[in-house]
């Protein structure tokens, strides 16, 4: 799809956080999401200290295959053999189970023509919780669709606790009464993925100032809310590229203390605001998006707050333009407003 803001596409937005995100690269034989990989053991001294019984054994490639021949019929038990740092091959198939990971891996479904790879959670249980034993432990998940038990219990359909994580071009079905994906920790990055059906699409609650969440070219529709920062998340949160619409409330609502970038969104056809600024959202960004036909506000300011919003087009939304309570007010540049209901229905074009 055609971007509007052609400076601010995915490739402009990887390079400047190149240095904290991870470039995952499986043709690349020496790495893996920016790692090196190395037969484990490899390029250490075979004398003193660590005895090679106690070394990491295990392949660093295996292919699961649910209908085919091989040994390996669930991705769970390739996770448990694979080596740290390895790859694991999906074939196309429905595998009915809850993947958890507690190591560096790389999980990559199949991308030939076929059904693709479908990873069915069981009842009360996520599709996929990655909670690594040790903070710098990095994975990619790639090419897969994640549906998650209707009503299920479990926290959420994809969990990430702590370490490196990266989520691309895979689907994330919800259970319609949690979140499609939670981010608790780490620095995560969610590229090119289709995310519906949760209470929130995507739901980040880091703790930790220094976590980092990197929200680029997805599309997240059909939940609740689309992305929500919650009020005790610290981190640094972007948000930049995606296609965020036809959520039965609001497109994104942040509420953390940390650093919100919104950038270059395409923010539409939500039931409520498009954006809402809340509570400690102090550092908030808000540039170059489309905020357009949402049922509420364009975007609304319910307590005060400073930060930046501009050059966006804020056109066609049921109630105001940007809504401001009395208090704290972000610098407000270069907007064009047009059209909005709140603002006294059709007027004429303006800047703000």
């Amino acid at each position: 799809m055609k971007r509007v803001f052609k400076k601010l596409t995915s490739p402009a937005i990887a390079a400047l956080f190149a240095g904290s995100l991870i470039a995952a690269d499986a043709a690349n034989a020496q790495s893996l999401g920016g790692f090196p990989i190395r037969e484990p053991g490899a390029g250490k001294p075979s004398s003193g200290g660590q005895s090679s019984s106690k070394r990491k054994k295990g392949p660093l490639q295996i292919i699961v295959d649910v209908n085919g021949p091989g040994p390996y019929k669930s991705i769970s038990s390739a996770i448990d053999d694979v080596a740290e740092g390895g790859v694991v091959y999906v074939m196309h198939g429905d595998y009915n189970e809850s993947i958890k990971l507690n190591k560096s891996v790389f999980i990559q479904g199949d991308r030939g023509p076929g059904s693709g790879v479908r990873i069915s959670a069981p009842m009360n249980e996520p599709c996929l919780k990655f909670a690594p034993k040790q903070p710098t432990s990095h994975a990619v998940v790639a090419n897969v669709q994640f549906e998650a038990k209707i009503n299920s219990g479990a926290a959420a359909c994809v969990d990430v606790d702590q370490g490196v994580f990266r989520l691309k071009e895979s689907d994330v079905l919800g259970s319609g009464v949690r979140p499609a994906i939670k981010i608790s920790g780490g620095t995560v990055w969610l590229e090119k993925n289709r995310i519906s059906a949760g209470s929130e699409g995507v739901f980040v609650e880091q703790p930790h100032s220094l976590s980092q969440t990197m929200i680029v070219d997805n599309k997240i529709l059909q939940n609740k809310v689309g992305v929500d920062i919650a009020t005790g998340s610290r981190a640094d949160v972007i948000v930049s590229g995606n296609e965020i619409f036809d959520n039965l409330d609001s497109g994104v609502k942040s509420s953390g203390y940390g650093s919100a970038k919104l950038i270059g969104n395409k923010i539409r056809n939500n039931k409520g605001a498009g954006i809402i600024l809340d509570k400690y959202a102090k550092l908030s960004l808000v540039r170059y998006n489309e905020i357009v036909r949402n049922s509420g506000d364009g975007v609304a300011i319910p307590f005060g707050v400073n930060g930046v919003i501009e050059d966006n087009q804020i056109v066609g939304n049921d109630g105001l333009s940007i809504f401001v309570r009395d208090g704290l007010e972000p610098k407000i540049t270069n907007n064009f407003i047009d059209d909005n209901g709140g603002d006294g229905g059709k007027k004429k074009k303006r800047r703000r």
